[in-house]
């Protein structure tokens, strides 16, 4: 159900955000970075003003996103803040009117299911011929030389076991939060096809969700190969009580026979000795996929003190503990413990919210969810799945700043605005 406000050009605009929103390579850098959806969403936004009768977005989750901000601010160290702080804190801000004109634009799920159907065919296609440059199939020139072209950061990243191990980022900076894009566009892609707002064969529909999970495999991320299976099982849960239960199900074991299939010909086009080595980095992955302490970056299964991370989850985790102990109502600071002491990133929605920004943060980010409650109960079927897959990445990833955690709310605000369009006047807001 699209918003009556909602003029044509601004529709088709927010749709191009939805199928830019997963690009994250790209952008220029003008004291913050500056990508497409971010722009996209400013534009967006002033339309929204320009055309609505009165307050254009849902009034209580507005309310909840400005309580959040006013609480993350509390936690402001004080003059002397890095600038980290400011820049960290508008990209809340940024997350949070995201959320809102997600709720605004998104009545129409089924295209916006078909806007980001397209948008995963796009990712998998790149993320496919983008292995084979890391792998160095597509020769030596391409495993760097793509990294420099000016305008995109990588689109895969050297880590561990030197050349050995080169990761894909696609359409990301990172390969966890690739991988966490990947989930959630297939997540979106399943419910397309099982809604059929796409009219795609089932071979196509298999051949996209697998392309998703080969990006996913080859990001050779231990939160992005587990949140890939809950993905999987969340799709065909979803489906339990519809009729298409049967349809997701074959659909994704289609998927997974594809990616099987697209993995093993980046193992066989994968040449020696020239960028990553997909079979040891897999066989290493594997080896400490359940491994949250120290890990050994010499060979597999041959341990040199001289080559342990010693900045791993556990020692992370553990500090990020200790500054909460020692500030637990206003925390250090947002962006505090990784940019200013140079710590990692928290690894952990809950302990970031908690050790940056103290119980008061958290109170904040939970009355915003509380507000979405109390405006219509449940997030749905679509939020719910991709709210689930960000959720479990967020155990053991920092997702507050990344903007697929604002569209799993901004769907879930959706699903609050239909259903609210379809109760009395007098019953809403």
């Amino acid at each position: 159900m699209t918003h009556p406000d909602v003029s044509p050009i601004s529709r088709r605009i927010f749709y191009l955000l939805v199928a830019l929103l997963p690009v994250h390579t790209l952008y220029a850098r003008v004291w913050i970075a500056w990508k497409p959806w971010l722009l996209l969403l400013i534009v967006v936004a002033v339309l929204d003003l320009r055309d609505s009768r009165g307050f254009p977005w849902h009034r209580r989750a507005a309310l909840g996103v400005a309580v959040f901000l006013g609480a993350v601010l509390v936690s402001w160290p004080g003059p002397s803040a890095d600038a980290a702080f400011s820049r960290l804190w508008l990209g809340l801000a940024a997350g949070g009117l995201l959320m809102l004109v997600v709720g605004r634009h998104g009545g129409d799920l089924s295209a916006v299911l078909r806007v980001a159907y397209w948008s995963a065919a796009a990712m998998a296609a790149t993320g496919f011929l983008l292995g084979l440059a890391g792998s160095g199939a597509l020769g030596t020139w391409a495993v760097d030389g793509l990294n420099l072209i000016p305008g995109i950061n990588r689109v895969n990243k050297p880590a561990y076991l030197g050349s050995g191990f080169v990761a894909l980022t696609n359409w990301h900076q990172d390969p966890g939060y690739a991988a966490l894009w990947s989930n959630v566009w297939l997540v979106l892609a399943g419910f397309a096809l099982s809604r059929r707002a796409v009219n795609a064969k089932p071979w196509q529909g298999a051949l996209v969700l697998g392309g998703l999970m080969t990006v996913t495999v080859l990001t050779l991320s231990r939160t992005g190969w587990g949140g890939m299976v809950v993905a999987i099982g969340t799709l065909i849960i979803a489906h339990v009580d519809t009729g298409a239960m049967r349809r997701m199900v074959l659909l994704t074991l289609g998927g997974v026979l594809t990616a099987a299939l697209l993995v093993g010909a980046q193992v066989v086009l994968d040449p020696e000795g020239v960028g990553g080595d997909l079979v040891t980095a897999l066989e290493f992955r594997w080896t400490y996929f359940a491994v949250l302490g120290p890990i050994d970056i010499g060979e597999v299964g041959e341990v040199d003190p001289d080559r342990v991370i010693e900045d791993n989850r556990l020692a992370v985790w553990g500090e990020y503990w200790e500054r909460f102990v020692h500030s637990p109502w206003r925390g250090i600071g947002l962006g505090t413990g990784w940019a200013e002491t140079g710590f990692q990133e928290p690894h952990n929605l809950g302990l970031q919210l908690l050790a940056e920004t103290g119980v008061i943060g958290l109170a904040g980010f939970l009355s915003l969810l509380v507000s979405l409650l109390r405006s219509g109960g449940g997030p749905g079927r679509v939020a719910g799945a991709v709210l689930t897959v960000v959720g479990v990445a967020g155990l053991t990833q920092t997702v507050l700043f990344e903007p697929v955690l604002w569209l799993g709310l901004g769907l879930w605000l959706t699903h609050v605005e239909n259903r609210e369009a379809q109760r009395p006047p007098s019953a809403v807001r």
